[in-house]
């Protein structure tokens, strides 16, 4: 056990309601998913923890100095108050308490979700919490679960929905806010003429359009296969413009209709068949179904001396070639009487499919690597492990990781890092934008 980022909590005018204190009392936030702890200020009086949805609230004595935290499968920690006269009264503290055993596989509580919005300069609201995106990219680092978010901008229609966090992987949310509408009516002096804009017809002498975007458009005018009008306009954020075409407006040219871009319901003609041809599977491509099928597999351990597992059934030493029928698979290594994690393995198809398996340990160790920029290349060892934000999972345990960060126009960013056994070391580095 320990806990980490502690930090005081601030009244203000905009935070004011959200924090509580008490005039004999410190009080203190523990953030945890765990229950059945038991906690003494100063290693001697009891204090009573209330429950709350991932929290645990403590009440403190003035200037407690340190507490004792001690659980039935965790052991027992002091974990010595980081501020010189002790935990205050009248005053809000906070802090994550962090716990791990060796013979529990630690589970991410958190996860990564970037969202990618357009425009650029919109709103977004994540579980009632307001923040404003700022070239078209935010990270949040939220509990696991589903979270609801709310994303706005001037003159765009709003946009809601649910994202769901997972422990597997980061998620990515791109949102394009659709524009206000404009829209465009046309009147003309040809009696009987169709009026097309991109393509599409919207009246007879005059019409008015659906929904146009903001941009340029094309406007076209037909009678009896014959073009009398084709030139581009440009329409603005929820406008409303009107176009008259008069005599002189109007030229007529030779053009034929179908040539003319116009789309009607039931006018579409027959597919080619020179084109159908290349669409048709030969006979020699049909699978029969008494034919099974088996994907080559290719499977790589650490060394000569590791052993290959596939469902508890030896494959090997060192390396496997081999083919699977579809189906689940989980595949581990031995070596000195130590297991690696086992690594699930989907066969969906003939697809072949190479592994390279993790070698035996006691266990392993995760590494939450942020940066401020989003989308810098995440090294470790000088192998490229992803992208920021993201958590980086089966690193080998109590062992000293290289972690560089590189981005484009950035400068270089490396940090040395000590994995901690099942659990997860968070890593918090910069990089500089480059002068030109």
């Amino acid at each position: 056990m320990h806990i980490v980022e502690f930090k005081k909590l601030k009244k203000g005018p905009l935070n004011m309601n959200h924090v509580v204190t008490s005039k004999q009392e410190a009080i203190l936030d523990l953030k945890t998913s765990e229950k059945g702890f038991s906690f003494k200020a100063d290693g001697k009086q009891d204090i009573a923890a209330e429950e709350g949805e991932g929290i645990l609230t403590l009440k403190t004595p003035d200037k407690t100095a340190f507490i004792v935290v001690e659980h039935a499968d965790y052991g027992q920690l002091t974990w010595k108050v980081p501020v010189k006269k002790g935990l205050r009264r009248k005053k809000h503290y906070t802090a994550t308490l962090q716990t791990f055993s060796p013979d529990k596989e630690y589970k991410l509580q958190e996860q990564w979700v970037i969202f990618e919005i357009q425009p650029q300069d919109a709103i977004l609201t994540i579980d009632s919490t307001m923040t404003t995106i700022h070239g078209g990219r935010q990270q949040f680092y939220l509990p696991i679960g589903k979270h609801a978010w709310l994303a706005e901008a001037p003159f765009h229609q709003e946009e809601k929905d649910t994202v769901e966090l997972t422990d597997e992987k980061r998620e990515i949310v791109k949102i394009a806010l659709q524009p206000f509408y404009s829209y465009l009516t046309v009147k003309t002096e040809l009696e009987g003429c169709d009026i097309l804009v991109d393509g599409q017809w919207i009246g007879n002498t005059q019409g008015t359009t659906g929904h146009l975007r903001e941009g340029s458009h094309r406007l076209i005018v037909m009678k009896d296969s014959l073009q009398y009008y084709n030139a581009d306009f440009d329409i603005g954020w929820k406008e409303k413009k009107t176009i008259e075409l008069k005599a002189g407006d109007l030229k007529k040219t030779g053009v034929r209709r179908q040539e003319s871009g116009v789309r009607r319901q039931g006018n579409t003609p027959a597919a080619d068949s020179s084109l159908l041809g290349d669409l048709q599977t030969p006979d020699s491509c049909l699978q029969s179904p008494n034919v099974a099928i088996k994907a080559p597999v290719t499977i790589k351990a650490q060394d000569d001396f590791t052993s290959i597992w596939v469902n508890r059934e030896l494959k090997g030493y060192g390396s496997w070639e081999g083919e699977l029928e579809p189906g689940f698979y989980l595949v581990s290594t031995e070596k000195d009487g130590l297991e690696s994690k086992a690594k699930p393995l989907w066969i969906y198809d003939a697809t072949p499919v190479k592994l390279d398996l993790l070698p035996p340990m006691n266990n392993y160790g995760m590494l939450n690597v942020q940066c401020n920029e989003i989308g810098a290349n995440i090294y470790i060892n000088d192998k490229l492990a992803g992208t920021t934000p993201c958590v980086i999972k089966d690193l080998p345990a109590d062992s000293y990781c290289e972690v560089r960060l590189e981005k484009a126009g950035f400068s270089k960013a490396v940090k040395t890092v000590k994995v901690a056994g099942n659990d997860l070391t968070h890593v918090k580095m910069k990089i500089k934008k480059v002068k030109k």
